[in-house]
């Protein structure tokens, strides 16, 4: 079924991607067609034209199937992260010192500090 759904949704893509291009510019210019016929369904009197009325109806498919994959590749699926494996557990280092620590000792005496004149 989920073959199906992508199949269909791929098919509505390329069909959207189709009437999208075949369309007039609004600003005037040829559309892939070419000419400025009047190719609406009611004449020239501005009606919507037949490719935006379909245009209209094929992106409300894409979204309905855009939808429907989502909902069902979700509830089959899980996270991304959820398939990590967990790595091993550093460690914390505590912020304070316990009171059976002594602070380290050093084997070496620190540099004497020149005094200045």
């Amino acid at each position: 079924m989920e073959t199906l759904l992508t199949l269909i949704h791929v098919l509505i893509a390329v069909l959207l991607i189709g009437l999208v291009l075949i369309q007039d510019s609004k600003g005037g210019a040829l559309g892939i067609g070419g000419g400025s016929t009047s190719n609406s369904l009611l004449g020239a009197g501005g009606a919507q034209t037949l490719a935006a009325k379909a245009t209209r109806w094929v992106a409300a498919f894409f979204a309905v199937t855009c939808i429907s994959l989502s909902i069902w590749t979700a509830k089959k699926t899980q996270s991304v992260v959820s398939g990590v494996l967990p790595t091993t557990a550093v460690e914390a280092v505590p912020s304070t010192p316990n009171a059976t620590e002594t602070a380290p000792t050093s084997t070496t005496a620190p540099a004497a500090i020149p005094e200045k004149k």
